[in-house]
């Protein structure tokens, strides 16, 4: 029950928080490991959620050549692709318990990847409510400007996180749009 009302019960990525600004924070996460396969959608995602879920286990036997059931975790992560902004990738952080990408079930479906990433340093602006496109691109659009006023360069492409089951209330659902940053650049004082 506790789904409906925006309790979020599984792993979520672990990171340290390096600053609270106005209207966001400064995040630094480990390296990660994650799944992934296209997507056509920045927040409906065609068919990409189910054949992830597949391959965890979600649907009945796992969808991988060892059939490990996989725990879920939280968020499910889209982002741009990098060869086509039209393009996505929908993905499932995996559970802490996987330590490298050898050590991850392999996938039965070719259109299913494991990768390790490491997001670095992030700016993170946390919202509620169900994420349009245009709720997200809003957000992104809030937060790039926040982070032109305080002096941090944009150094990848945007991330957007869905943390909550699909059965949770609007008002209580967390999303995060997430950006990597470089850290601003202080020119020293002449004296």
């Amino acid at each position: 029950m506790g789904g409906v009302f925006g309790k979020i019960s599984v792993e979520v990525p672990r990171y340290e928080v390096l600053a609270r600004k106005a209207g966001y924070e400064l995040r630094k996460y480990p390296s990660l490991l994650l799944v992934d396969t296209p997507t056509r959608a920045l927040v409906s995602g065609d068919n990409s959620f189910r054949k992830l879920a597949k391959f965890i286990g979600v649907f009945g036997s796992p969808e991988n050549k060892e059939s490990e059931s996989i725990s879920m975790t939280a968020p499910v992560i889209t982002t741009p692709s990098a060869a086509n902004d039209s393009a996505f990738t929908m993905g499932f952080v995996l559970p802490s318990k996987f330590e490298s990408v050898e050590r991850v079930p392999t996938p039965t479906d070719p259109s299913v990847c494991i990768k390790s990433t490491n997001w670095g340093t992030l700016a993170c602006a946390t919202f509620s409510g169900w994420a349009s496109e245009s709720d997200v691109n809003h957000q992104e659009d809030v937060l790039k400007k926040l982070l032109l006023q305080d002096g941090y360069t944009v150094t990848g492409r945007t991330l957007f996180a869905r943390y909550n089951p699909p059965w949770t209330l609007g008002p209580l659902r967390k999303n995060e749009v997430l950006i990597p940053v470089a850290e601003p650049v202080v020119s020293p004082q002449s004296d």
